[in-house]
């Protein structure tokens, strides 16, 4: 039995496409290496606090290196969230343009992205993993930290549970 198209066309927009990089950027920050990271950096800021009010201003240099090294390591985390999110949003606005019209198709084999652009059939066996948030179902891909993103509007509940069941 050929499985019929499981969803209706939608057009993306600009909510959709922020809705979207809004779920898969929660996902790249929870990676697990995401998760260390950043752990990493908070520690590093508390160090660097409990030393700061352990030495309060009995001594300058240091009082100035370690506030210094605070300011510091709250960019650098915050620059990489800015920055992250930049990249998700400038990736999902390419593959999926506002204006674009897509649905969905999933089927047997593989799931079908259909789109004024084109199309991209791509095997169940290409992913290793499903999250399905809110606005996007995010698959990874086998071997990669890459990211597909489908919109959640393109999806009813049965087909989110054929992509969880076959990848």
């Amino acid at each position: 039995m050929a499985p019929e198209p499981s969803s209706r066309p939608v057009t993306v927009d600009a909510e959709m496409i922020r809705l979207v990089s809004w779920d898969v950027l929660i996902y790249t920050l929870t990676r697990p290496l995401a998760v260390i990271a950043y752990t990493t950096l908070v520690a590093a800021f508390a160090v660097n606090v409990v030393v700061l009010t352990l030495i309060g201003t009995a001594d300058e240099e240091r009082s100035s290196t370690l506030t210094i090294t605070m300011l510091a390591i709250a960019a650098l985390a915050v620059a990489s969230v800015v920055f992250t999110r930049a990249s998700v949003r400038r990736a999902i606005s390419t593959a999926m343009p506002a204006g674009t019209s897509m649905r969905v198709e999933v089927g047997e084999k593989s799931v079908k992205l259909v789109s004024t652009r084109g199309v991209s059939d791509m095997a169940y066996s290409t992913f290793r993993s499903v999250r399905v948030g809110k606005h996007a179902a995010v698959l990874q891909l086998v071997g990669s930290s890459a990211v597909t993103a489908i919109p959640r509007a393109l999806l009813s509940d049965a087909d989110v549970a054929v992509l969880k069941a076959k990848i």
